[in-house]
């Protein structure tokens, strides 16, 4: 059985925090508990906020009390960590490493670069690692990535790399706005920003497609839980799935990842 401990958090939430680590596994648990509370139907509770180890409960206190809610929740820790398997869905998300790319002709400027370039930060990340552009971009890409969690704006995912690969640090001086769909790293973390948004990551590239439309169900184009496949491409794959994704035409290329691959 998953170890887990609930606090609250104000009147009306709590918190079911998993094990003190950032790995797939304690990440699954999450999930995994996550669902069996979707599927309890459990009167009062409003949403659910699932984090790296941590789950977030928001609930009506006038329909269901914190004990009484507490007690239903670990009545739910039946589920076992089998169920938190480490297969599930890969999803592939094509990303430009570097290039210039068109913009919107009323696009604003961008902390000092003018949003065109897609790896502003290169040459800062490769100070650090001592590596080539080429050897960071295969290491980026060579392995399938999970994603963790969804969290500070809509359509912003938090990727890991289960592979242990970057030491590259923060920007000294967080940028005020990066364009939407750049990729920007900290160390083996990688985030995929939805939206024109601030950021203190390193930005190492952009992806063409639309991450977040609410126009679609789902409105994001990854889901928390899901493995991702980062897949280099060049400046002319990255107009033609540019140019089908504003249409709503972009198909993404999705396929059952096994046990143990």
């Amino acid at each position: 059985m998953a170890e887990f401990v609930i606090k609250p958090v104000g009147d009306c939430a709590l918190c079911a925090e998993f094990k003190n680590e950032i790995s797939v596994a304690v990440n699954q648990q999450v999930h995994a508990l996550d669902k069996a509370l979707s599927t309890a139907h459990i009167p009062g509770v409003v949403e659910t906020v699932p984090a790296y180890r941590t789950l977030i409960v928001y609930y009506r206190p006038e329909v269901v009390r914190y004990e009484e809610l507490k007690a239903c929740i670990l009545a739910l820790n039946d589920f076992s960590e089998s169920k938190a398997s480490v297969g599930g869905q890969v999803i592939e998300l094509p990303v430009l490493y570097g290039g210039e790319v068109d913009l919107d002709p009323n696009a604003p400027h961008y902390d000092g670069w003018d949003g065109r370039e897609t790896a502003p930060d290169r040459e800062d990340v490769l100070a650090h690692e001592k590596i080539t552009w080429d050897e960071f971009v295969h290491r980026h890409s060579a392995n399938l990535c999970y994603i963790y969690f969804q969290a500070f704006a809509i359509g912003h995912s938090y990727v890991g790399n289960p592979v242990k690969t970057f030491t590259v640090p923060r920007r000294t001086t967080p940028r005020t706005k990066i364009p939407q769909g750049s990729i920007a790293i900290w160390a083996d973390q990688t985030v995929l920003n939805g939206f024109d948004l601030p950021c203190g990551w390193q930005v190492v590239g952009r992806t063409p497609v639309i991450l977040y439309d609410d126009k679609k169900d789902p409105a994001s184009f990854c889901l928390s839980g899901q493995w991702l496949k980062f897949v280099p491409i060049d400046q002319v794959e990255y107009a033609r799935i540019r140019k089908l994704s504003l249409a709503g035409e972009y198909q993404p290329v999705t396929y059952e990842r096994k046990v143990g691959e």
